[in-house]
This record gives structure tokens, C-alpha cells and sequence, in this order.
């Protein structure tokens, strides 16, 4: 069984998105993702919509949110 809530970590580039996605959408819950990357520049501009079209098609709440992380954690959490 898998925990109510994950925290993934890695890298830019690294795989922890389509890790963390295969996580909840093998869950069986309700997929919300909290997207904490800025577009600095062009290219990543580019990567930010690419990932919002994915999670569209996929169903996903999403919640961009770069900073304030700690209350967003605590309403997502139930805590």
C-alpha cells in the first residue's frame, strides 16, 4: 500500500516527474500535482507547458506554487 502523500526530490532533469506520476497514477487516487518550477527562459517555458498539456490530458489537479509550499503540503495532507 502506498502512503497518503509522497515527497519526490531529485534533480532538474532527472526522472521525478514520470517517477512521481507512475507513483499516484498506480495509487488509485486522485491526482494532484503541486509544480514548483518558474519559467526562467525560453527553454523552460517550453518544458512547463509541455508538462501542463501532459497533466490536462492526464486529469490531474495541478497547483503551481514556486515558494509557499508548507500550507499547500498541510491541505493536501489532511494535517
Amino acid at each position: 500500500m502506498l502512503p497518503k502523500l509522497s515527497l519526490v526530490l531529485g534533480g532538474a532533469r532527472s526522472g521525478k516527474s514520470t517517477f512521481a506520476e507512475g507513483l499516484v497514477l498506480n495509487s488509485g487516487g486522485n491526482p494532484v500535482y503541486l509544480a514548483t518550477a518558474q519559467p526562467h527562459d525560453a527553454e523552460m517555458s517550453a518544458r512547463i507547458a509541455a508538462h501542463r498539456t501532459q497533466r490536462e490530458k492526464g486529469g490531474w489537479k495541478t497547483i503551481e506554487e514556486p515558494t509557499e509550499l508548507t500550507p499547500l503540503v498541510r491541505d493536501l495532507s489532511g494535517q
